[in-house]
């Protein structure tokens, strides 16, 4: 398993954690509702997309019965994705306004694209 496959799906299940204790909070009122949106991002750019990454890298070259050729380029891909989620997260978290959003979001779409990307040279590569 390549180090990207690894980190991304432990993150995943860290996001999934981290996700859940906020929304925990949310309901017990402990977390004013402005986290709400940054709690649903965590579970589904957080949890669902950095899983489906991890196992992907994993998978998608195996089923080809090729070699991952760009390694290093999937680790930078995951953490892109990562530092993305962050700031959306918090930007929505403590209001730190939509061009602090938008320019973390900026970073998960260019996380997403780079991902399709590698997965495409996988299936066509």
């Amino acid at each position: 398993m390549i180090l990207a496959s690894r980190l991304a799906l432990t993150t995943a299940l860290l996001w999934f954690v981290a996700a859940n204790l906020v929304g925990l909070l949310l309901g017990l009122g402990v977390l004013p509702y402005n986290w709400r949106p940054a709690h649903a991002h965590m579970q589904l750019l957080g949890f669902v997309t950095l899983m489906i990454y991890g196992v992907a890298y994993h998978a998608l070259p195996r089923f080809r019965g090729v070699v991952f050729r760009r390694p290093g380029l999937a680790l930078f891909q995951v953490g892109l994705a990562n530092l993305g989620l962050l700031g959306m997260a918090l930007a929505w978290g403590l209001g730190l306004g939509t061009g602090i959003w938008g320019a973390f979001a900026a970073l998960s779409l260019a996380a997403g694209l780079l991902f399709t990307l590698l997965a495409l040279e996988i299936l066509w590569g």
